[in-house]
């Protein structure tokens, strides 16, 4: 507790501080009714950020420039590096059994599934930052 009452006398005001409070308010938002873990996004926990959101609770626009930021850096790295990231797992691929392949494919199912439902959270929701 100690430590987290350095942590807001330290970040009040700036970008730190309000990004820190914009997220733990998300979180008790999201958390209630069906949604206990957030690593499991897609469903009650999108629902219930999704009201969060829609009861005026914005991005604070410091964080969101950190947002756009990382959306334009992953886009660089797609871009640039694409094609080698998918010959390295068509390398990695072709030495894993069948079985493997398949958890490998079940789990970057699982994980763009999540992506998704985060993005879609986030582009319901842009803050207007003008």
């Amino acid at each position: 507790k100690q430590w987290y009452q350095r942590r807001v006398a330290i970040t009040a005001g700036g970008c730190t501080g309000q990004s820190a409070d914009f997220v733990e308010a998300l979180f008790k938002g999201m958390h209630g009714g069906q949604c206990v873990d957030a690593s499991q996004f897609c469903g009650p926990c999108h629902d219930n950020a999704h009201a969060h959101f829609s009861a005026g609770n914005s991005i604070p626009c410091c964080m969101d420039n950190v947002i756009q930021k990382g959306i334009a850096a992953y886009e660089y790295v797609a871009e640039a590096y694409g094609d080698q990231v998918n010959e390295w797992v068509g390398l990695v691929s072709d030495e894993l059994s069948a079985a493997a392949n398949a958890k490998a494919v079940e789990y970057r199912d699982a994980v763009l599934e999540q992506a998704d439902c985060i993005a879609d959270a986030y582009n319901d929701h842009i803050p207007d930052c003008a």
